[in-house]
């Protein structure tokens, strides 16, 4: 069996190896473990930074979907008011009938009314109707005035005025025009994707 070097020593010696041991350890141990904690706090700090800066870009994009969601509420604002003075299709035969009766209630002798061609523009339809009249300047003011209270928007344009050559008291002159009422035109829906699931149509 072999000797031990340390039995050699004095015991002042053997202490001294001793002490010297354990601080090698103790340095290694201390460097070791410090070492792999400062990586793993350098690592928790990265995470931590890009967690910050992930919240940021949130917020960033938190206050954009604020602001585009008052952008959208004020075109669906817009959009309300608009299909208020523009009638949808199917309402437009009944605003037709609407105008007629208000230059009869105007006292006004209808010659002509004569819806023209539909004119499309990108998300409404002009419908132009050439009407002809006869009747006094009072009650064409009077149709006029009635005209610009309806709900729905109808414009009168191209007016042209002549005087009879044989009048009456209500029976003065003879008036053209045109009157063009603007009808919404809902948009088209997207069309679907091959493959894709059509939008649901409601609970049945």
């Amino acid at each position: 069996m072999a000797d031990n070097a340390l039995t050699k020593l004095s015991l002042g010696g053997q202490l001294g190896v001793s002490v010297a041991a354990a601080v090698v350890i103790g340095v290694a141990f201390y460097y070791g473990y410090f070492s792999a904690a400062r990586e793993e706090e350098n690592t928790k700090s990265a995470k931590l930074e890009g967690l910050r800066q992930e919240i940021r870009q949130l917020e960033v994009t938190a206050n954009k979907l604020q602001e585009f969601q008052r952008e959208v509420a004020q075109l669906e604002a817009k959009l309300e008011t608009l299909k208020r003075i523009l009638p949808p299709e199917k309402e437009t035969p009944d605003l037709m009938r609407k105008v007629q009766a208000l230059a009869s209630q105007s006292n006004l002798t209808i010659k002509n009314f004569t819806p023209s061609a539909v004119i499309n523009r990108d998300f409404y339809q002009e419908w132009p109707i050439n009407m002809a009249v006869d009747g006094s300047y009072h009650n064409l003011g009077m149709f006029f005035d009635r005209v610009s209270r309806l709900s729905r928007l109808v414009n009168i344009g191209n007016l042209k005025i002549a005087n009879k050559g044989e009048q009456t008291v209500s029976n003065t002159i003879s008036a053209q025009c045109v009157a063009t009422t603007f009808v919404y035109v809902e948009p088209s829906p997207p069309p679907v994707r091959p493959g894709a699931a059509p939008a649901p149509t409601g609970a049945r």
